[in-house]
């Protein structure tokens, strides 16, 4: 069983649709609760034997990296009903900063 998600809450960047979050902690993090554009990922810092994992609203995966190494993935995926982060590790976890395009301005 896939435990829930904890909600994250991000503006949109000024003047534009995109939004922006760290991530820096094991768990699973829903970002967006509506379809988006999940537009890329920056792995700051890696975690001990982490791995990241990043799904739609339905669970259709989006991306995933076994191990985190650090870099920058530009993505440009569709998520249908929502955005959510699984960050798995040992230790507190890898520090990712997550980068997606909603519709609007409206946090929802």
């Amino acid at each position: 069983m896939t435990a829930t998600p904890v909600d994250l809450y991000a503006p949109c960047a000024p003047g534009s649709n995109m939004r922006s979050l760290k991530v820096d902690r094991v768990g699973r993090w829903r970002l967006a609760r509506r379809s988006c554009e999940l537009y890329s990922v920056q792995i700051v810092s890696s975690g001990a034997w982490g791995r990241i994992r990043v799904t739609d609203g339905h669970d259709r995966e989006l991306w995933e990296q076994p191990s985190t190494f650090t870099g920058s993935f530009w993505l440009s995926a569709g998520a249908l009903d929502g955005l959510v982060v699984d960050v798995a590790s040992i230790d507190h976890g890898a520090n990712l900063t997550i980068n997606w395009r909603e519709p609007d301005g409206e946090i929802i």
